[in-house]
Formats: C-alpha cells, structure tokens, sequence
C-alpha cells in the first residue's frame, strides 16, 4: 500500500525544517522561508547549503534530529553532485506544496554566429583550455544528435582483423575486439581527417543485443581499417558474417540538421532544424554527471 504524504504531515514529522529557495544564500541558517527585513539570514540556496547547516546544527546539539527540506519553485543551477553520507540519516527531502523546483547540471552556451554554410558556431573558452569536454547537448530542451555517419541505420563491416600492431604500444597484439576492416566508401571522409582529432570520433557498434562505444586510435585508408582504443565485449563479427556499426563526432559527418560537433579548440558547431532562431535558442551542455552521490560503507 502506498501513502502519500502531505508537505503538512512532513513537517509535523520532523523535528527540524530548513528551506532553499533560488533568492536564498547558503551563508544563511536556512530557517527562515524568506529574507529577513535586514537580508542578514533566509533560506539557503541550494541543497548541499542545506546538508550542511543540518550537519552543523546536530553536531552542536550533540543528536540527530529528523530533519525535512523544503525545496521552493524556481531553477537551481547545479555543478556538483549533492553528497550524502550515513550522518545524514533521517534527511528528507520535498518541494514546497504547489512548488516545481527544477535542478539544472547543464551549462547554458551563448555567443552563436551564423556561418556561410547554415552551421553556427560557439565558442567554449573551457573546452579550448582543456578542462571541460561534454558528449551531449541540449537545445530548446530537447537532446540534439552529435554529427554522425551515415544519419540513419548504420554502415555494415567487411572482414576480420585478428592481429595486428597495437598502434598504442606499437607492438604485436590480439586486435579481434578492436579492429574491423570497412567498406572504403563508407570511411572515405576519415582519410582526410586530421592525426590528432583520430581519438575523438566514436566508433559505435551494434552487437546481437546491446552496442559498445569506442575512441578510434588509428584508421588505415589504404586497407580501411579502424583500430579503437579499447577491446568490445567481443570479438568483432563473431556473431556473424557482418556487423553494423556507425561514427560519430567529426566534422565532417554534421551534414544533417539537428546535428552538433565539438572541436578540441573550444568551437562548438550546430546546424539548426528548421525554424530554430539560434539568437533565441536555450542551448546547454551537461556539467555534472550525478545529481545525488551516496558515499559510505555497508556496515
């Protein structure tokens, strides 16, 4: 049987009640719903504020309280995930009766300009420095397609490559679960791709039941072979005499709309659907993986 519970019947069950709200600041108690008159204490501002004033308030009164946070309506930027612990037992959770508190682990992208081709570009400063790199982008809330070939179904492998030289280690190695030969017309575009852009294109394959993605780590345009950086679960064909496959992330293969690339060198490229207005899309890229982290050891 399942019970649902009241924000009025949470509150009555816990001892304390903090509150986060979008105008609220994590320097404050989180006690008060709303700014105070002098705007010195409120709610805090985001949940992991509120974790740890709770943590602060058991620790001084030596307990653990129950303890309930009301999350208020609004958008709530996150960049972290929200740890938890085994000292936050009894920490409950729940929006504001009537409230649609919504939490946000993207990073908007602004800053788009049309080019002669139809593509807009962008530019992530982070990206270019090195420390940000995503897969997946949004755009007007809804997930875009990283640029691909071919754009619908998938290419068909053409042979076997048992052994071979890793062209990580430069050694002889057992390269059945990471090298297949393609039909040269399918990897034409490839044979112009740049060294050192080879370790960003995904080479997705389709198995009898599930797919394994992979980083290419070399492409012989001579004899259109592929050799990824890391193994499949198995052997490539091993299930059959082909199988299907497809890439993704090169420049080369945004040639669809709806479709987005990300260069090294921070430039972002899309080529909008139509009737998108890039000057008033809402376009985010994710920067934060997990929203909730439970840390600790079983006993």
């Amino acid at each position: 049987m399942f019970v649902a519970l009241t924000t009025s019947a949470l509150v009555a069950a816990d001892s304390v009640t903090l509150h986060v709200a979008p105008t609220g600041n994590d320097a404050w108690s989180g006690a008060l719903a709303s700014p105070n008159p002098t705007h010195t204490d409120g709610p805090v501002a985001s949940l992991a504020g509120a974790v740890a004033r709770i943590r602060e308030l058991r620790a001084k009164r030596n307990d653990r309280p129950n303890a309930l946070v009301l999350v208020q309506g609004g958008e709530y930027s996150i960049t972290t995930p929200l740890v938890l612990t085994a000292e936050d037992s009894g920490l409950r959770f729940a929006a504001e009766s009537g409230a649609r508190p919504v939490f946000n682990g993207g990073r908007r992208i602004a800053g788009w300009q049309r080019g002669t081709d139809g593509v807009w570009t962008a530019t992530v400063s982070e990206v270019a420095a090195g420390r940000w790199y995503f897969e997946q982008l949004w755009v007007n809330g809804h997930r875009a397609t990283r640029a691909r070939t071919p754009n619908d179904f998938y290419y068909y492998m053409a042979g076997k490559v048992a052994h071979g030289t890793d062209p990580l280690t430069g050694q002889p190695a057992d390269l059945s679960r990471r090298a297949f030969k393609a039909r040269a017309e399918d990897v034409q575009s490839r044979s112009n791709l740049p060294t050192n852009h080879l370790s960003d294109v995904t080479v997705v394959v389709y198995h009898s039941w599930e797919i394994s993605r992979h980083r290419l780590a070399a492409f012989d345009p001579a004899s259109a072979t592929l050799i990824t950086s890391g193994e499949a679960p198995w052997a490539f064909m091993q299930w059959g005499a082909t199988q299907r496959y497809h890439l993704e992330n090169f420049r080369a293969a945004l040639d669809e709309p709806g479709e987005w690339f990300l260069d090294r060198d921070g430039t972002l490229s899309y080529l909008p659907l139509p009737g998108e207005d890039m000057t008033k899309a809402e376009v985010f890229a994710p920067v934060v993986e997990q929203f909730i982290l439970l840390q600790g050891e079983p006993e």
